[in-house]
């Protein structure tokens, strides 16, 4: 008898609670794809995030609103009190908009510092996600969460970057050369999901419907959905929590 294949689940996530988010949301949901959006109470770059009503209305639609600080604040640089303020500010007035626990949490940047990965872990979050990308797991430790890919034409100096500071490896270095397949990002994206169905583990999809929207990126990201919708049956599917579980 042939092997069986080997088990692939799909997660995706959103950072920074743009109001975009609403038509990240609604491709997933004609998909039966998962998300997990990552929500600021307030941006400080600048960029506004989705009113309560509408954050509320993505939690209803079934997906996993997940904080993402106060206010967009990055960690690296924060004393550890002003970081906690900004993680615990950030959680409670999430679950005031939702009245319910926040389990999870993203660094903002994707970077934790020297104090974020404990002090999420005191704030009671049950993981929280990094950049770290070319990864096909979310990685040992719940509190430094890696992802597989960006929707984002990165360039080979940035995804070498990505590559050395996360500690290098054989396995994301053969993400990175899917990555770096030509045709575009869609074409990219189809080898690099030929490799999961071979191998297995979790595909994680992230990125910013912001940045989407400034890269003229839907008409590829409507590509990628619906080719990991074919790739994953429902049952692999699972939010960002689901993956730390």
């Amino acid at each position: 008898m042939p092997e069986p294949a080997p088990l692939l689940r799909l997660t995706t996530s959103w950072d920074d609670g743009h109001p975009l988010d609403r038509r990240v949301a609604a491709a997933l949901a004609r998909r039966g794809l998962p998300g997990t959006f990552y929500v600021p109470r307030q941006n400080v770059e600048g960029r506004p995030v989705m009113a309560e009503a509408d954050i509320r209305a993505l939690a209803a639609d079934g997906f996993e609103l997940a904080a993402h600080t106060s206010d967009h604040v990055r960690l690296p640089g924060l004393s550890r009190d002003a970081a906690r303020r900004q993680i615990d500010e950030g959680r409670r007035w999430l679950e005031d908009v939702l009245g319910a626990p926040v389990r999870g949490f993203a660094y903002p940047g994707g970077h934790p510092g020297p104090w974020g990965r404990g002090l999420a872990r005191e704030a009671g979050f049950a993981y929280a996600r990094t950049t770290r990308m070319l990864c096909l797991g979310p990685g040992s430790d719940p509190f430094a969460m890696g992802t597989t890919a960006q929707i984002f034409h990165h360039g080979l100096p940035a995804l070498l970057r990505n590559w050395l500071r996360h500690g290098g490896g054989g396995n994301r270095l053969a993400v990175l050369t899917d990555l770096r397949a030509g045709g575009g990002l869609p074409a990219a994206m189809a080898v690099l999901f030929a490799r999961a169905r071979r191998q297995g583990g979790v595909l994680h999809l992230w990125g910013h419907s912001w940045e989407i929207e400034e890269r003229g990126l839907w008409a590829a990201f409507d590509d990628i959905m619906a080719m990991a919708a074919d790739l994953v049956p429902a049952v692999g599917r699972v939010t960002n929590e689901g993956v730390s579980r």
